[in-house]
Protein backbone atom coordinates (compact mmCIF):
# COMPACT_ATOMS: atom_id res chain seq x y z
CA UNK A 1 0.00 0.00 0.00
CA UNK A 2 1.46 3.41 -0.97
CA UNK A 3 0.54 5.53 1.95
CA UNK A 4 2.04 8.66 0.38
CA UNK A 5 -0.58 8.73 -2.40
CA UNK A 6 -2.58 12.00 -2.79
CA UNK A 7 -6.11 12.91 -4.21
CA UNK A 8 -6.14 14.25 -7.19
CA UNK A 9 -7.58 18.08 -6.91
CA UNK A 10 -11.45 17.95 -7.22
CA UNK A 11 -13.78 20.12 -7.66
CA UNK A 12 -15.25 22.25 -5.20
CA UNK A 13 -19.36 21.31 -4.79
CA UNK A 14 -21.69 22.15 -2.46
CA UNK A 15 -25.61 20.56 -1.76
CA UNK A 16 -28.53 21.48 0.47
CA UNK A 17 -29.28 20.23 3.83
CA UNK A 18 -33.29 19.25 4.55
CA UNK A 19 -32.28 19.65 8.16
CA UNK A 20 -33.22 23.29 10.14
CA UNK A 21 -28.92 24.21 9.50
CA UNK A 22 -27.76 24.28 5.87
CA UNK A 23 -24.88 22.44 4.97
CA UNK A 24 -22.20 22.79 1.90
CA UNK A 25 -19.83 19.77 1.51
CA UNK A 26 -16.58 20.78 0.12
CA UNK A 27 -14.11 18.70 -1.83
CA UNK A 28 -10.99 20.45 -1.77
CA UNK A 29 -7.01 20.48 -3.27
CA UNK A 30 -5.37 17.78 -2.68
CA UNK A 31 -3.25 20.12 0.28
CA UNK A 32 -6.65 21.02 1.83
CA UNK A 33 -8.98 18.97 4.05
CA UNK A 34 -12.34 18.02 2.69
CA UNK A 35 -14.75 19.53 5.50
CA UNK A 36 -18.30 19.96 5.36
CA UNK A 37 -19.83 23.44 6.33
CA UNK A 38 -22.67 23.98 8.33
CA UNK A 39 -24.47 27.33 8.57
CA UNK A 40 -27.62 28.57 10.67
CA UNK A 41 -31.02 28.10 8.91
CA UNK A 42 -31.62 32.20 10.42
CA UNK A 43 -28.60 33.81 11.09
CA UNK A 44 -28.42 36.99 13.63
CA UNK A 45 -25.75 39.46 12.34
CA UNK A 46 -25.39 40.47 16.03
CA UNK A 47 -23.88 36.99 17.13
CA UNK A 48 -20.21 37.29 19.14
CA UNK A 49 -20.19 33.15 19.00
CA UNK A 50 -16.77 32.68 17.32
CA UNK A 51 -17.24 29.88 14.38
CA UNK A 52 -16.70 26.14 15.18
CA UNK A 53 -13.93 23.85 13.84
CA UNK A 54 -14.87 20.73 15.10
CA UNK A 55 -12.20 17.61 14.50
CA UNK A 56 -12.98 13.80 14.89
CA UNK A 57 -10.75 11.19 16.31
CA UNK A 58 -8.56 8.36 15.53
CA UNK A 59 -9.91 5.95 12.75
CA UNK A 60 -12.96 8.13 12.40
CA UNK A 61 -14.12 11.53 10.20
CA UNK A 62 -16.46 14.29 9.52
CA UNK A 63 -19.55 12.02 9.46
CA UNK A 64 -19.37 11.59 13.37
CA UNK A 65 -19.86 14.90 14.31
CA UNK A 66 -22.25 15.84 11.78
CA UNK A 67 -25.40 16.00 13.94
CA UNK A 68 -23.82 17.58 17.04
CA UNK A 69 -22.51 20.04 14.72
CA UNK A 70 -25.88 20.87 13.05
CA UNK A 71 -27.23 21.22 16.39
CA UNK A 72 -24.85 23.60 17.58
CA UNK A 73 -24.76 25.81 14.85
CA UNK A 74 -28.09 26.91 15.59
CA UNK A 75 -28.30 27.17 18.81
CA UNK A 76 -25.32 28.94 18.64
CA UNK A 77 -26.21 30.94 15.59
CA UNK A 78 -22.66 30.33 14.42
CA UNK A 79 -20.69 28.59 11.94
CA UNK A 80 -19.61 24.92 12.13
CA UNK A 81 -16.36 23.73 10.24
CA UNK A 82 -16.33 20.04 10.30
CA UNK A 83 -13.46 18.74 8.46
CA UNK A 84 -11.67 15.30 7.38
CA UNK A 85 -8.22 15.25 8.94
CA UNK A 86 -5.28 13.90 6.84
CA UNK A 87 -5.41 10.02 6.26
CA UNK A 88 -8.63 10.14 7.09
CA UNK A 89 -12.32 9.94 5.47
CA UNK A 90 -11.75 11.68 1.68
CA UNK A 91 -8.76 14.24 2.75
CA UNK A 92 -5.81 13.49 1.22
CA UNK A 93 -3.58 11.38 2.35
CA UNK A 94 0.44 11.98 3.22
CA UNK A 95 3.13 11.78 5.57
CA UNK A 96 4.55 13.36 8.46
CA UNK A 97 1.56 12.53 10.27
CA UNK A 98 2.01 14.15 13.88
CA UNK A 99 0.22 16.90 16.04
CA UNK A 100 2.19 19.76 14.49
CA UNK A 101 1.59 18.74 10.47
CA UNK A 102 -2.23 17.99 11.70
CA UNK A 103 -1.69 21.89 12.88
CA UNK A 104 -0.60 23.17 10.13
CA UNK A 105 -3.23 21.31 8.38
CA UNK A 106 -6.10 23.65 10.25
CA UNK A 107 -4.05 26.31 9.50
CA UNK A 108 -4.68 25.60 5.68
CA UNK A 109 -8.23 25.04 5.86
CA UNK A 110 -8.79 27.93 8.04
CA UNK A 111 -6.97 29.88 5.21
CA UNK A 112 -9.27 28.23 2.56
CA UNK A 113 -12.71 29.39 3.76
CA UNK A 114 -15.14 30.82 2.36
CA UNK A 115 -15.25 34.47 2.73
CA UNK A 116 -19.00 34.19 4.51
CA UNK A 117 -17.53 33.12 7.62
CA UNK A 118 -16.84 35.89 10.18
CA UNK A 119 -12.94 35.60 10.69
CA UNK A 120 -13.21 38.81 12.51
CA UNK A 121 -14.69 36.62 15.16
CA UNK A 122 -11.59 34.62 15.35
CA UNK A 123 -12.69 30.87 16.06
CA UNK A 124 -13.22 28.08 18.72
CA UNK A 125 -12.17 24.73 17.94
CA UNK A 126 -12.85 21.66 19.64
CA UNK A 127 -12.08 17.96 19.09
CA UNK A 128 -12.53 14.66 20.39
CA UNK A 129 -9.35 12.11 21.76
CA UNK A 130 -6.56 12.94 18.63
CA UNK A 131 -8.37 15.19 17.38
CA UNK A 132 -8.53 16.95 20.97
CA UNK A 133 -4.51 16.86 21.26
CA UNK A 134 -4.78 19.37 17.81
CA UNK A 135 -7.47 21.44 18.90
CA UNK A 136 -5.67 22.24 22.51
CA UNK A 137 -2.26 22.44 20.29
CA UNK A 138 -3.80 24.42 17.92
CA UNK A 139 -4.73 26.94 20.49
CA UNK A 140 -1.56 27.51 22.11
CA UNK A 141 0.37 27.86 18.26
CA UNK A 142 -2.15 30.54 17.80
CA UNK A 143 -3.73 32.23 20.86
CA UNK A 144 -4.71 35.18 18.80
CA UNK A 145 -6.62 33.53 16.23
CA UNK A 146 -8.07 30.57 18.43
CA UNK A 147 -10.39 32.11 20.62
CA UNK A 148 -11.32 28.82 23.01
CA UNK A 149 -10.98 24.92 22.91
CA UNK A 150 -12.86 21.91 23.60
CA UNK A 151 -11.18 18.38 24.18
CA UNK A 152 -13.21 16.00 24.02
CA UNK A 153 -12.26 12.93 26.76
CA UNK A 154 -8.37 14.31 26.40
CA UNK A 155 -5.93 16.21 28.22
CA UNK A 156 -3.38 18.53 27.77
CA UNK A 157 -0.69 16.26 28.84
CA UNK A 158 0.10 12.40 28.90
CA UNK A 159 -2.58 10.05 29.15
CA UNK A 160 -2.93 8.01 32.52
CA UNK A 161 -1.36 4.39 32.32
CA UNK A 162 -4.86 2.94 32.56
CA UNK A 163 -5.77 4.21 29.23
CA UNK A 164 -2.36 2.38 27.46
CA UNK A 165 -4.22 -0.94 27.17
CA UNK A 166 -6.58 1.18 24.92
CA UNK A 167 -3.97 2.29 22.67
CA UNK A 168 -2.85 -1.29 22.18
CA UNK A 169 -6.17 -1.73 21.07
CA UNK A 170 -5.64 0.56 18.22
CA UNK A 171 -2.32 -0.84 17.48
CA UNK A 172 -3.74 -4.32 17.41
CA UNK A 173 -6.49 -3.24 15.53
CA UNK A 174 -4.79 -1.06 13.08
CA UNK A 175 -2.36 -4.27 11.95
CA UNK A 176 -4.73 -6.80 11.96
CA UNK A 177 -7.31 -4.18 9.51
CA UNK A 178 -4.04 -3.90 7.71
CA UNK A 179 -3.56 -8.02 7.10
CA UNK A 180 -6.83 -8.60 6.37
CA UNK A 181 -7.60 -6.22 3.40
CA UNK A 182 -4.32 -7.61 1.86
CA UNK A 183 -3.75 -10.87 2.34
CA UNK A 184 -8.20 -11.74 2.52
CA UNK A 185 -9.37 -9.27 -0.30
CA UNK A 186 -11.87 -11.42 -1.25
CA UNK A 187 -13.48 -11.60 2.29
CA UNK A 188 -17.09 -9.69 2.87
CA UNK A 189 -17.33 -7.24 5.32
CA UNK A 190 -19.43 -9.69 7.72
CA UNK A 191 -17.06 -12.14 7.12
CA UNK A 192 -14.14 -9.75 8.06
CA UNK A 193 -16.63 -8.46 11.27
CA UNK A 194 -17.04 -12.03 11.95
CA UNK A 195 -12.83 -12.16 12.06
CA UNK A 196 -12.10 -9.13 13.92
CA UNK A 197 -14.76 -10.02 16.47
CA UNK A 198 -13.52 -13.24 17.13
CA UNK A 199 -9.72 -12.68 17.23
CA UNK A 200 -9.16 -8.87 17.80
CA UNK A 201 -12.27 -6.83 19.56
CA UNK A 202 -15.35 -8.37 20.83
CA UNK A 203 -17.23 -5.29 20.86
CA UNK A 204 -19.08 -4.90 18.35
CA UNK A 205 -19.76 -1.01 18.64
CA UNK A 206 -15.82 -0.83 18.49
CA UNK A 207 -15.59 -2.84 15.60
CA UNK A 208 -18.41 -1.16 13.62
CA UNK A 209 -16.82 1.96 13.95
CA UNK A 210 -13.52 0.39 12.99
CA UNK A 211 -15.43 -0.50 9.79
CA UNK A 212 -16.49 2.01 8.53
CA UNK A 213 -12.88 2.75 7.16
CA UNK A 214 -13.50 -0.28 4.67
CA UNK A 215 -15.82 -0.70 1.77
CA UNK A 216 -16.36 -3.79 -0.31
CA UNK A 217 -15.91 -2.91 -4.06
CA UNK A 218 -16.38 -5.16 -7.13
CA UNK A 219 -16.36 -8.28 -4.28
CA UNK A 220 -13.00 -6.89 -3.09
CA UNK A 221 -12.04 -5.07 0.42
CA UNK A 222 -11.13 -1.52 -0.11
CA UNK A 223 -9.36 0.28 2.65
CA UNK A 224 -10.77 4.18 2.76
CA UNK A 225 -7.23 5.14 5.25
CA UNK A 226 -3.78 4.01 5.21
CA UNK A 227 -4.02 1.70 8.40
CA UNK A 228 0.13 1.19 8.30
CA UNK A 229 0.53 4.64 8.53
CA UNK A 230 -1.52 4.94 11.02
CA UNK A 231 -0.63 2.62 12.95
CA UNK A 232 2.72 3.28 12.89
CA UNK A 233 2.06 6.44 14.11
CA UNK A 234 -0.35 6.12 16.62
CA UNK A 235 1.96 6.66 19.52
CA UNK A 236 3.05 10.14 18.51
CA UNK A 237 -0.23 11.50 17.55
CA UNK A 238 -1.42 10.56 20.85
CA UNK A 239 0.89 11.94 22.91
CA UNK A 240 1.73 15.66 24.19
CA UNK A 241 3.88 16.77 21.57
CA UNK A 242 4.20 18.09 18.54
CA UNK A 243 6.37 16.26 16.20
CA UNK A 244 8.78 13.45 17.18
CA UNK A 245 11.92 14.64 18.69
CA UNK A 246 9.64 18.26 19.60
CA UNK A 247 7.73 19.26 22.80
CA UNK A 248 5.32 21.91 23.81
CA UNK A 249 7.68 23.65 26.65
CA UNK A 250 8.10 26.84 24.40
CA UNK A 251 3.98 27.44 24.17
CA UNK A 252 3.93 26.91 28.08
CA UNK A 253 2.74 29.77 30.33
CA UNK A 254 1.50 32.12 27.71
CA UNK A 255 -1.28 34.71 29.49
CA UNK A 256 -3.13 35.52 25.92
CA UNK A 257 -4.71 31.52 25.71
CA UNK A 258 -8.43 31.38 25.55
CA UNK A 259 -9.98 29.39 27.96
CA UNK A 260 -10.04 25.06 28.01
CA UNK A 261 -13.25 23.21 28.26
CA UNK A 262 -12.42 19.94 29.08
CA UNK A 263 -15.41 16.86 28.43
CA UNK A 264 -14.66 13.67 30.08
CA UNK A 265 -16.17 10.49 30.08
CA UNK A 266 -16.97 8.95 33.28
CA UNK A 267 -16.42 5.77 32.06
CA UNK A 268 -12.99 6.11 29.50
CA UNK A 269 -9.76 5.74 30.74
CA UNK A 270 -8.28 8.09 28.53
CA UNK A 271 -8.56 10.76 30.69
CA UNK A 272 -8.63 8.83 34.23
CA UNK A 273 -10.27 9.96 37.86
CA UNK A 274 -7.43 12.41 38.59
CA UNK A 275 -7.20 15.35 36.66
CA UNK A 276 -3.80 17.17 37.19
CA UNK A 277 -4.94 20.48 37.65
CA UNK A 278 -1.17 21.44 37.67
CA UNK A 279 -0.02 20.04 34.43
CA UNK A 280 -3.45 21.74 32.93
CA UNK A 281 -2.74 25.56 34.34
CA UNK A 282 0.89 25.08 32.86
CA UNK A 283 -0.80 25.96 29.57
CA UNK A 284 -4.47 26.78 30.37
CA UNK A 285 -4.87 28.96 33.25
CA UNK A 286 -8.42 29.12 32.75
CA UNK A 287 -9.98 25.80 31.78
CA UNK A 288 -12.67 23.50 33.23
CA UNK A 289 -13.65 20.55 33.32
CA UNK A 290 -17.18 18.74 33.06
CA UNK A 291 -17.69 14.70 33.20
CA UNK A 292 -20.49 13.09 31.81
CA UNK A 293 -21.62 9.61 32.39
CA UNK A 294 -20.32 7.87 29.38
CA UNK A 295 -17.54 6.22 27.51
CA UNK A 296 -14.93 7.33 25.33
CA UNK A 297 -17.62 8.03 22.56
CA UNK A 298 -19.48 10.53 24.41
CA UNK A 299 -20.81 13.11 21.34
CA UNK A 300 -22.70 10.08 20.55
CA UNK A 301 -23.47 8.42 23.46
CA UNK A 302 -24.55 11.74 25.13
CA UNK A 303 -25.17 13.96 22.70
CA UNK A 304 -28.07 16.13 23.74
CA UNK A 305 -25.74 16.53 27.25
CA UNK A 306 -23.02 17.37 25.11
CA UNK A 307 -24.51 20.15 22.96
CA UNK A 308 -26.09 21.84 26.20
CA UNK A 309 -22.47 21.39 27.75
CA UNK A 310 -20.59 22.97 24.88
CA UNK A 311 -23.88 25.55 23.95
CA UNK A 312 -23.34 27.08 28.07
CA UNK A 313 -19.90 27.15 28.19
CA UNK A 314 -19.93 28.61 24.23
CA UNK A 315 -22.93 31.36 25.66
CA UNK A 316 -20.70 32.08 28.92
CA UNK A 317 -18.09 32.80 27.54
CA UNK A 318 -18.55 34.51 24.32
CA UNK A 319 -22.43 35.67 24.08
CA UNK A 320 -23.20 38.89 25.04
Amino acid sequence: MNCRKLFTITQTRYTSSHHNSNIAHVHSSNHILDYDLFTPATQQKDSKIPPMIFLHGLLGNRKNNRSAAKLLSDQLQTPFIVPDLRNHGTSFHGLPMNNKSMSDDISNLIESLPSTIPRHRGFVILGHSMGAKIAMIHALRYPKLIKGSIAIDNIPYDNSEDSYVEFEKFHIGLHCLDWCVNKHPDWTLPDLKAYLMKWVEPNEKVVNFWLTNIINKNGHLIPKVPFDTLNKCVEDIMQWKMQEFGDLEPLAGQKDVGPLLIISGNYSKFVGKDIHTHAITKYFQNFEVKPVDAGHWLVTERKLEFVKIVKEWALTKFGS
